[in-house]
């Protein structure tokens, strides 16, 4: 998309999209730099790269080193790295990204959760799909609005979160999670039954929301994780009475696997026969 900026002698693109297929190249290196010395590289908001099959980038599981610049644009909103052999987060990470973004890391190899990650304070974090099998509590303590981490390896949430936002929408569908600590009863207490339209908890195809179904088909009448200490009463309590609370706090229906949306991006970009 080509813009007109003032003082400037250079073309300009506010969205710049390298299609290899439509230009006839196969997206190495030297092909690269000669597109990028065309035009002012710094009108440019998004870039946008398809079908390119000698695309080079790091094979070591890293960050580019483009992407960790002194000069990243910290007005960047929305940060997304879906599908992608990314398997490891510098530890000044909060030092090179803007801080309450949105950032989506799914699909990737991450194994672990660094506190860089979580002093980025993000709006909303998507970690879904990689193995992960804990997370520090103080990736829910920095205000997330929306943290998405189904279909990790996890089996719980981080026991010992002492402040969390009220408006937490937690997802734990895809994971082996089969109770919740007390800390979440902020969350389905501020929940209002009567209005509620976002659940704050979606656990979808984990032992929790299997429990819950049969709780809700008469045939058992308790959850059938042992009791722990500093378990949620509410999200405990099977009782028909709090049926109504549980129903409100807890969604089991699907929903896709990741935020970004994979399925309607091999439909819109795909190559298309003429």
């Amino acid at each position: 998309m080509q813009v007109k900026p003032w003082m400037t002698t250079e073309p300009s693109c506010s969205l710049l999209v390298f299609d290899c297929y439509e230009s006839k190249i196969n997206g190495q290196a030297s092909e690269f730099i000669s597109q990028w010395s065309h035009f002012d590289r710094k009108t440019t908001s998004r870039v946008v790269i398809h079908h390119c099959p000698k695309l080079e980038v790091p094979d070591n599981g890293e960050l580019p080193a483009g992407l960790l610049s002194d000069d990243f644009p910290l007005a960047l909103g929305d940060i997304e790295l879906c599908a992608t052999n990314l398997r490891s987060l510098p530890e000044d990470l909060d030092l090179k990204w803007p801080k309450f973004a949105s950032i989506y890391l799914e699909r990737c190899e991450l194994t672990e959760v660094p506190e860089s990650l979580a002093r980025l304070a993000p709006f909303d974090l998507s970690l879904a799909m990689n193995p992960i099998s804990t997370l520090p509590p103080s990736l829910l303590e920095g205000g997330v609005g929306y943290l998405h981490v189904g279909s990790t390896l996890i089996s719980e949430l981080p026991a010992n979160v002492t402040e969390i936002s009220s408006f937490l929408v937690v997802r734990v569908d895809n994971t082996t999670v089969s109770f919740f600590w007390d800390w979440i009863d902020t969350l389905v207490e501020h929940n209002d039954i009567m209005i509620s339209v976002i659940h704050p908890i979606l656990a979808t195809n984990s032992p929790y929301c299997s429990d819950l179904q049969r709780i809700y088909d008469g045939e058992q009448n308790a959850f059938s994780r042992p009791w722990r200490d500093s378990q949620s009463r509410i999200l405990s309590n099977a009782s028909v009475e709090n049926w109504p609370v549980l129903q409100a706090a807890v969604a089991c229906g699907p929903w896709p696997s990741t935020w970004y949306p994979l399925d309607f991006e091999d439909v819109y970009s795909g190559i298309k026969d003429v």
